[in-house]
């Protein structure tokens, strides 16, 4: 593949999904194929089901690339379903404890793990499986279900919220409707002139320059309610922004490409090296969108 300069979470913000095949599934991903009760990521491909009736609500934090709810009468909304997807090449099993210091670090209190075990999907896949319980700032006591797996460095984590006590067998199965096809998902073939869009926008990152790179956005740009603006302000200040993260040089595989009028829809993944020489993580390239303002391609966020 062709070496592409590009860094760490900015690819959780910077490109889209597109239709795919592998083993296990055939579908497109959510962003291009709104379904009621059906979450499909683009990469890694995989799936979730959950009751048609809940209302979608925009992510909460990075990685996260689902947050779904059932609406309660003059109560806030509950059960909910999170799923998140973000690159890490530990053992899953460290999940529950992970997550119990993220709980912490919102000022959630009484941070509990109450049970954390190995299980499996419905297919095999190997998976784990716990339960947290905290308390909310303001709010009952409230539970989480957590079952996480992997795939290709990325860990998958689907879970449930309640503030009904132990989350019930019917929500469990929610989390485990999580259908994750094995197989790998093959390169897709780029316009040229999409190809050299990528190019000039990895080379502009490597450049350190930030007013560079963010000619490469649209004025139009918007991402879960961030626009170019507030997205320079990210990319000029984050510790995980690809300024500051130490990553110098990385691979990009494009796994799907679906055009559509001015704009393109793109999935897959990067691998690179950090300035040290390690490999750096392989996230996802997460849902996002280009468009062609004249003659040109720019980055247009994940708006509709």
């Amino acid at each position: 593949m062709k070496k592409l300069i590009a860094v760490s979470l900015i690819m959780a913000v910077m490109v889209a999904a597109g239709g795919c095949q592998t083993t296990g599934m055939v579908a497109k991903p959510t962003f291009l194929s709104p379904t009621p009760g059906l979450y499909v990521n683009g990469w890694p491909l995989f799936s979730v089901t959950y009751p048609k009736e809940w209302a979608v609500e925009q992510p909460l934090m990075p990685g996260m690339v689902l947050h779904t709810a059932a609406p309660r009468p003059s109560l806030p909304p509950s059960p909910s379903l999170v799923i998140a997807a973000f690159p890490n090449p530990g053992d899953v099993s460290g999940s529950a404890s992970m997550v119990a210091m993220i709980f912490g670090q919102m000022g959630r209190k009484d941070v509990k793990v109450l049970y954390d075990k190995p299980s499996k999907l419905q297919d095999g896949t190997p998976a784990q499986e716990a339960e947290i319980e905290w308390v909310p700032p303001s709010g009952p006591k409230s539970n989480t279900f957590l079952l996480a797996t992997q795939k290709d460095g990325i860990w998958i984590w689907v879970s449930m919220d309640h503030d009904q006590g132990m989350i019930a067998d019917d929500l469990k199965r929610v989390a485990y409707s999580l259908n994750v096809p094995q197989g790998k998902q093959e390169p897709a073939k780029l316009p040229p002139d999409v190809r050299e869009f990528l190019d000039k926008f990895c080379k502009d990152i490597d450049s350190g320059d930030a007013a560079k790179v963010m000619t490469n956005f649209s004025d139009r740009y918007l991402y879960n309610g961030m626009k170019k603006g507030d997205q320079e302000l990210w990319l000029r200040y984050s510790p995980y922004s690809p300024l500051t993260a130490g990553v110098t040089a990385n691979e990009v595989t494009v796994t799907m490409f679906e055009p559509q009028g001015d704009k393109a829809y793109l999935a897959g993944f990067y691998a690179g090296k950090l300035k040290s020489g390690d490999p750096s993580p392989t996230p996802p390239i997460a849902d996002n969108q280009l468009i062609k303002e004249n003659g040109e391609w720019k980055w247009y966020g994940n708006q509709r």
